[in-house]
């Protein structure tokens, strides 16, 4: 038999346990399940893996799950869906949602400059010369994403603005998932592909790729710079219930950039980023981050919707009129974008 001073704690601690189970303030203590969808398994995931990594939305109480997509399409399909209440995409996602009177809006800038490129095997390149622009892509297989998304509309673009027909000039194939383009064109089903960083790393690195545009370097057309290419978006009817929920994905979010822009951490960025996207090697990973290292900010501005929507007027994606901008930015969430610590160029 117990002691009675142990059977009176056990009883005590059993009554306090259950009133703290009862009370408002367990249940507010309780993690909130959060699902964030990443339209392409690439660095444009980074600020999202960083804070999940790094503790910076368990800090906010929330318990974050990260659902990797094969394009911009998919993801926003799944936000729409409600399997995924945020997603990591391209801005011209959330433009084209809009126009298509999906209630979808961008809450915080993640990457203002696209940090990616167009790319060629090697082998390709050497049978077409040594000078390679957007115009050597005639005649190409060129692996993009999901049909419709960032990556297919970018080619279309770039391959008009150098005189080529995107339609009759080259075949635009989607690969699913960003991970897996290189294989494709190693396994020679593609000749040339769009890719996000750290992937053109990584091709160029292995010796059987070639840059072709270069546009993380401020290579190709004029529009992909100042274009606010990634955002975190979610929809108006979750804001409505789930305010508190989103300041808090913010605020985390916000946090992951001071820290990915924070050059003290570069090593320890690389080496997390490393694990999650492929091994390719800490040097590469470094290599890439530096790359892009000034396009991360949680700021948005009415630029990009300009930028972003020329790029989607010309290709055709949408018609004319663009969307306000306040249709598809909540600028109520800007005070918790001060918290960035704003890197110096």
């Amino acid at each position: 038999m117990l002691p009675l001073f142990t059977r009176r704690s056990a009883v005590a601690l059993a009554a306090a346990a259950l009133l703290s189970a009862a009370s408002p303030g367990a249940a507010s203590a309780q993690a909130t399940d959060v699902h964030i969808g990443v339209s392409n398994r690439s660095l444009l995931g980074l600020p999202i893996l960083i804070g999940q990594k790094k503790g910076f939305f368990e800090k906010e109480g929330l318990n974050v799950t990260v659902d990797y997509f094969a394009g911009g399409v998919p993801a926003t399909a799944a936000l729409i869906g409600g399997s995924v209440q945020f997603i990591d995409a391209a801005f011209e996602n959330n433009i084209k949602a809009v126009k298509k009177g999906q209630p979808i809006v961008s809450i915080l800038g993640l990457q203002s400059e696209f940090a990616g490129a167009l790319v060629a095997r090697t082998d390709v390149v050497e049978k077409l010369g040594d000078k390679l622009d957007a115009s050597s892509l005639k005649g190409l297989r060129v692996g993009t994403l999901a049909r419709g998304g960032f990556a297919d509309v970018s080619t279309r673009y770039i391959a008009a603005d150098a005189g080529l027909d995107p339609e009759k000039d080259i075949e635009l194939v989607p690969i699913k998932g960003a991970d897996r383009q290189l294989t494709a064109g190693e396994a020679g089903e593609i000749d040339a592909a769009f890719v996000m960083e750290p992937w053109n790393v990584i091709a160029e690195d292995s010796g059987k790729w070639r840059y072709v545009v270069d546009l993380t370097k401020g290579e190709g057309p004029d529009s992909f710079r100042g274009i606010g290419y990634t955002t975190l978006q979610t929809s108006s009817d979750y804001l409505v219930k789930n305010r508190e929920t989103a300041d808090k994905v913010v605020r985390a979010v916000v946090a992951s950039l001071n820290f990915i822009t924070d050059p003290a951490n570069l090593d320890e960025t690389a080496k997390l980023a490393d694990a999650e996207y492929g091994s390719p090697g800490i040097e590469i990973m470094k290599a890439s981050l530096q790359r892009q290292a000034n396009t991360f900010s949680p700021v948005l501005q009415p630029s990009y919707l300009e930028k972003t929507g020329q790029l989607l007027l010309k290709t055709g994606s949408v018609e004319a009129p663009l969307p306000a901008f306040r249709t598809v930015v909540d600028t109520s969430f800007a005070p918790l974008w001060e918290d960035f610590k704003a890197p110096a160029r």
